[in-house]
């Protein structure tokens, strides 16, 4: 056994000692965002000899968080043993891609630029300096040193005092000059520098200790290697975005301008990756619910191990986040997404590169496509709560595709009306959605008293009687059509007797499925206003308190 273990040994001698390490970046180049998560790609490349080698490359944080990532070599290559090299590189400068190691660059020549001018800044200080002491020493001489001096040597002595006078004055000038212009120059380096370790951190280099992926492979000829990193991050997103856009009249429709909002929260850039925007959930479970046993018992012990044990959870029972309204952004020319549908999942791949930052940022806004779909207006009111009449469009997705939730900026006849919510509106279905008030169109609710006909209620112990009644006013100068909508009351107990009287009665009953709210269609005239009375009487025996608010 010693003996075959030291063949071996010897036989992979000669390959052991050609083994190279290649270390090179792997820059993201593309990825397929979900509602919520992305299955991110990232590309190595790098000149290999033949031989057996390895290829090094950064591993940056979210890569490993599902799994070890999927590597797919070029073809004719054949990878072995993948190994995860913790801190491996403690030089984070050596694993730079060329973009990151370019702007490092930029930013190292700035900083030498601006230690250079800051020594020509100090050694014209220095002149200046000088220039100053002269001065200063020419200005101390005084008349009282140069009254022993002959009047020939005075002469010469104030020719000289005045010549390097003017010298000395001349030089601090020119030299004050100079420092100016150098401080000027100084500034906009310091700009320059600024801008440069901006971009150098935009981009995102790998700081401190790296930690490196090994991948083993063998080459029967050098030749170019280039390896597909695949995985799975959950720090990413994407949500639809509209704007809805209804022309009214005969023929009504909605324009749809479908767009997306993408971030992701990686602290890496991506930039300049190939995008794709798919509703599909990869974080959905994939296995079905084990169903355990359901025994049934009798008895004060079973009743206490059973709700002892039964409890409910409600940490695991989470709202789903407002979504923050986004400013619109305009785009001198359409750029569009092919939409694909696979199954229940709806794809759109985006027909430019595009660049994600780092922590998300105010998101990016992208031009999906734009539809329009028919449309019939219809009214509602609701005057029990609000003062105006609501103009709604009841439209039906004749897409072969759904319409996905999201939020909406709203338009009718050109008019930004304000923010809405978009339903799921699946392929074939009908929704209504609101385009905003009418303001020609006014609500009232009155509250009556049944003794004097204008206010109050007539109670006794048992029995509560209550009138009401509610308007329409049509203030436009064309005839509407409209239906009012008001929650009647209802009573599930057989205690409480409830008798309910509408004039006019309402046209249906259980609006939208909602048990006792009526409907009431009207048309009314410019200037005419129709009002609907309701009276209320409830029956209860002695004792239990009423809960009902008019």
């Amino acid at each position: 056994m010693k003996t075959l273990l030291w063949a071996t040994a010897l036989t992979t001698l000669p390959a052991l000692a050609s083994a190279a390490d290649f270390q090179v970046a792997a820059p993201v180049t593309g990825a397929t965002i979900y509602p919520q998560g992305a299955t991110v790609t990232r590309r190595v490349v790098a000149e290999v000899p033949a031989g057996a080698h390895r290829i090094l490359f950064p591993v940056r944080r979210g890569m490993l968080d599902y799994g070890p990532p999927r590597i797919l070599p070029s073809g004719g290559v054949s990878l072995g043993a993948t190994q995860l090299l913790t801190s491996y590189v403690t030089d984070p400068k050596a694993v730079y891609s060329p973009a990151q190691q370019a702007t490092l660059d930029r930013v190292e020549t700035l900083e030498d630029r601006v230690t250079g001018k800051s020594d020509e800044i100090s050694r014209a200080q220095v002149a200046l300096d000088g220039a100053n002491a002269r001065l200063e020493f020419l200005g101390s001489v005084k008349g009282g040193a140069l009254d022993a001096i002959d009047p020939e040597a005075l002469r010469n002595a104030a020719t000289l005092i005045g010549s390097e006078t003017a010298a000395a004055q001349l030089e601090k000038q020119q030299t004050e000059e100079a420092l100016r212009g150098l401080s000027k120059e100084m500034d906009e380096l310091r700009r320059e520098l600024a801008q440069a370790q901006a971009d150098l951190a935009r981009l995102t280099p790998p700081e401190g200790p790296v930690d490196m992926m090994a991948v083993s492979l063998e080459l029967d000829t050098p030749q170019e290697v280039v390896l597909e990193v695949v995985y799975l991050d959950g720090k990413a997103n994407w949500r639809p975005d509209y704007d809805l856009r209804l022309t009214r009249g005969e023929e009504a429709s909605v324009q749809i301008d479908r767009k997306a909002v993408v971030q992701q929260f990686t602290g890496e850039l991506w930039d300049g990756i190939e995008l794709e925007l798919s509703t599909a959930d990869p974080f959905a479970g994939i296995v079905p619910s084990d169903p355990q046993p359901n025994q049934a018992q009798i008895g004060n012990a079973a009743y206490k191990r059973a709700s002892g044990s039964a409890s409910y959870d409600t940490s695991r029972v989470a709202a789903k986040p407002a979504m923050e309204e986004e400013a619109v952004v305009v785009e001198a020319a359409p750029i569009v997404a092919g939409l694909k549908v696979e199954g229940l999942a709806v794809s759109y791949d985006y027909p430019r590169k595009v660049t994600l930052a780092p922590y998300g940022g105010e998101g990016l806004q992208l031009s999906l496509d734009t539809v329009t779909l028919e449309a019939d207006e219809k009214i509602i009111a609701a005057p029990r709560t609000d003062d105006t009449a609501f103009l709604l469009a009841e439209l039906r997705n004749t897409l072969s595709e759904p319409i996905l939730p999201g939020q909406a900026s709203v338009y009718r006849d050109g008019v930004f009306i304000g923010r809405n919510t978009v339903p799921l509106i699946p392929a074939g279905a009908t929704e209504d959605l609101s385009f905003g008030p009418l303001e020609s169109l006014r609500l009232e609710w009155t509250l009556l008293n049944n003794d004097t006909g204008d206010k109050g209620i007539v109670s006794r112990s048992n029995t509560r009687e209550q009138a009401m009644e509610f308007s329409v006013e049509n203030l436009s100068d064309e005839a509407v059509e409209l239906t009012a909508i008001y929650a009647l009351p209802y009573s599930e107990q057989e205690d409480l007797e409830l008798d309910v009287r509408a004039r006019p009665a309402p046209t249906r009953e259980d609006y939208e499925k909602r048990r006792g709210v009526g409907e009431w269609d009207m048309e009314l005239a410019p200037g005419e206003t129709k009002v609907v009375r309701i009276d209320v009487t409830l029956d209860w025996p002695s004792g239990p308190e009423l809960i009902w608010r008019p």
